[in-house]
């Protein structure tokens, strides 16, 4: 059986949760060895990135275009590296990739200074969020400035999971995607119901990663146990508030096609805010391929369901849309 979905959505597949990275110098090669083995990994989790290489994944598995992202902890300058690179291989091919640009939230002013250059200079599709920022989550006040540039400008954000403070600690010696990474998602998120973020920034498209990680499972605890009188809730957030928090959010389908993953997703949201994504590279060719299978016979969303998943995505995605009988073709 094939795993690519073509007979289920078409040739319209947009995969909103696809990783680059620039080129690596020979001389820090020790360095980002060293710092994944600190997180646990016996080795990286991926090979060097390169367009082709990704255009070559997308015609094995049906997907029209990735929407490019790098979701790390980066210093404003580092950013701005990583997002003229990212900028520059959506240039060459318009038609198959789109960026969701780096922004250094510990450093607010550089980042609302990063938003406008990556926006009006680069012709970024969106940006990209980490979970946590030297332990600060997204309801921390410290963020404001720059979620309210994002609401002015109705910005499509992507949340991916870091690993969080303490991780040496929390980890139980496995790498952060293993466990981790889908706890901190639900971290923030939390965090920032509880501040309002999604309800004090309306206009901001927010895609959680990896459907939610554990996120819909505590969606009901956190309405329920969360709204109790020992729980500090400054903000007196409702537990109908908590719901509709949630449920506005868009959620990806990344290492989450399984019933466990999207039959509590369902119940958080509705099918109109999932959108595909598949991780690719670091998630693996066999945990893709497996990922893909399980989407493609799924019974959890129906013909109709999958196939929208491309038509939310052209509408967070505008540019996307409008690109489909690019110049560059599918090559």
């Amino acid at each position: 059986m094939t795993t690519n979905l073509r007979d289920r959505t078409g040739d319209d597949l947009i995969d909103v949760h696809a990783h680059y990275s620039p080129p690596i110098p020979d001389d820090r090669r020790p360095a980002i060895l060293a710092a994944y083995q600190r997180g646990n990994f016996l080795f990286p989790p991926a090979a060097n990135w390169t367009p082709a290489l990704a255009v070559e994944f997308m015609e094995a598995y049906g997907i029209r275009a990735q929407v490019l992202s790098n979701p790390t902890q980066l210093t404003a300058e580092s950013a701005r590296r990583f997002n003229d690179f990212g900028a520059e291989v959506v240039a060459n091919k318009p038609d198959r990739f789109g960026l969701l640009a780096n922004l250094s939230l510990h450093e607010p002013v550089e980042a609302l200074s990063e938003i406008d250059r990556a926006a009006d200079d680069l012709n970024a599709d969106g940006f990209v969020l980490v979970t946590n920022y030297d332990g600060r989550y997204l309801g921390d006040p410290l963020f404001d400035d720059v979620f309210a540039a994002l609401n002015d400008r109705a910005a499509t954000v992507f949340v991916h999971p870091v690993e969080p403070a303490g991780f040496p600690h929390l980890s139980c010696g496995r790498p952060g995607p293993v466990i981790e990474f889908p706890m901190d998602t639900a971290r923030t998120v939390v965090d920032a119901i509880y501040a309002r973020v999604f309800l004090r920034y309306p206009r901001i498209n927010f895609i959680i990663a990896h459907a939610g990680g554990v996120l819909p499972v505590l969606a009901t605890r956190v309405a329920t146990a969360g709204m109790l009188g020992w729980v500090p809730n400054p903000n007196n957030v409702t537990a109908d508030e908590v719901g509709a928090q949630l449920a506005g959010l868009y959620y990806d389908t990344a290492l989450s096609a399984h019933p466990n993953s999207l039959l509590p997703l369902l119940e958080t949201t509705t099918a109109s805010h999932i959108v595909f994504g598949s991780d690719y590279p670091p998630a693996g060719e066999s945990v893709i391929e497996t990922n893909m299978r399980l989407l493609r016979a799924t019974n959890v969303l129906d013909d109709r369901e999958l196939s929208a998943m491309a038509t939310t995505a052209t509408a967070l995605f505008p540019r996307l849309a409008g690109v489909r009988d690019g110049p560059t073709g599918y090559g």
